[in-house]
């Protein structure tokens, strides 16, 4: 399974695969997680590669492993066979470049994660660059969500099956909450990333409170920009563990996702529902994947205006957050990680019985071969 995202930070897509990756072992299969690292990597059979490039695209500040070395990548598939390689955003370069010219016989499959609302004409360029030199060799194609795939088909011309981002709903689990006349919120996300709309939830919450609305916002992720000053009623924990993390899921009342857009599916809003939380987000194509009008308020996206009103009317109403919350852990149950692994396994099952003939030397052959990084365990014929 390749990852071209930095493997040591937090991230929706490493997440997305490292949760794969333990749902597919449980089912009895053997699963290598290869991706680029600045630092430790915890994890069961986890092979980093150095090489990380730090830039900002699709809205997002992203750490991508363009600088990773292709004689190692290349080396390393040399010393490990695999029965499939799941490659995860195969147009994000490096690494996923080099292991797919690497293992020109392994069949491959590709999910594509990512959603915009435009791409620049440069990004296009190099989208179909990549797509004439890769795709031939990549025998089928995932996105997690409508809008994901639409995104793709700019590039991707095959078919491309949809098959939703999951969650585990054992992990993630509701509890009983303490009544409390004040609303409690909750956000998860990145900070510094404008696209996650923070500053659009904190004057919606101010304008909430100035109007003699009870509500308290928990605010958790790190934040690479400028310090934020503190607000009353606001606690910032920063980046959290996964355990502390689930603890304020299910601490919360209501989960806030303010995206301005770039957002494919929104795992934050399926990790709420699964804690049984009722849902305010940005009424975007990539949430509306996911939260359902039963579950969830849905608001235009960079209106601090609409969330305070979408606030004041949950804030007034526990009965329907209860309700919501209720019919939200209901719909999580079926993107349980059990159900959707066994969906990816297929297309892994599917590549593998209509591999795409290519000449049997390698499209790569480095004059020098470095060594690469021993997996915790080995990594021999896998699924």
């Amino acid at each position: 399974m390749i990852v071209g995202y930095d493997l040591s930070e937090p991230g929706g897509v490493k997440h997305h695969a490292q949760e794969l990756a333990q749902a597919l072992r449980l089912r009895g299969d053997k699963v290598c997680v290869v991706g680029p690292s600045s630092g430790p990597v915890d994890g069961h059979q986890v092979v980093p590669f150095k090489g990380i490039w730090r830039a900002v695209s699709n809205g997002s500040d992203n750490a991508f492993g363009l600088l990773v070395a292709p004689w190692k990548v290349w080396w390393f598939f040399q010393r490990h066979r695999f029965d499939v390689i799941h490659i995860h955003e195969p147009l994000l370069p490096s690494l996923a470049y080099w292991a797919i010219w690497a293992t020109p016989g392994t069949p491959h499959v590709a999910t594509f994660h990512a959603f915009g609302e435009g791409r620049s004409g440069k990004v296009r360029a190099i989208a179909r660059l990549g797509s004439l030199v890769l795709f031939p060799l990549i025998q089928g194609a995932v996105a997690v969500s409508s809008a994901a795939a639409a995104y793709a088909a700019s590039s991707w011309s095959r078919p491309i099956t949809v098959v939703p981002n999951g969650v585990s709903t054992h992990l993630f689990s509701p509890t009983p909450n303490n009544p409390s006349k004040t609303l409690r919120l909750l956000f998860v996300g990145r900070l510094s990333d404008e696209r996650k709309g923070i500053k659009y939830l904190i004057d919606g919450f101010r304008a909430a409170r100035e109007r003699g609305v009870s509500v308290t916002l928990d605010v958790v992720g790190e934040n690479r920009g400028a310090a934020i000053l503190p607000v009353e009623g606001v606690t910032f924990h920063g980046r959290l563990p996964l355990d502390q993390l689930i603890e304020r899921y299910r601490a919360c009342d209501v989960f806030v996702a303010p995206s301005t857009g770039q957002e494919s599916f929104g795992i934050v809003l399926l990790e709420a529902m699964a804690c049984g939380k009722a849902l305010i987000c940005s009424d975007i194509d990539g949430y509306r994947t996911t939260a359902a009008q039963e579950g969830a308020l849905l608001v235009p996206p960079g209106s601090a205006d609409a969330l305070a009103f979408a606030i004041e009317a949950l804030a007034s109403d526990p009965m329907s957050v209860r309700r919501m919350g209720e019919f939200n852990r209901v719909r999580a149950l079926a993107y349980d990680w059990s159900r959707v692994a066994g969906q990816l396994r297929e297309q892994y099952l599917r590549a593998i019985a209509h591999p795409v003939k290519v000449p049997e030397q390698s499209l790569l052959e480095p004059d020098v071969m470095g060594g690469a990084p021993e997996p915790s365990q080995p990594a021999a014929t896998a699924l």
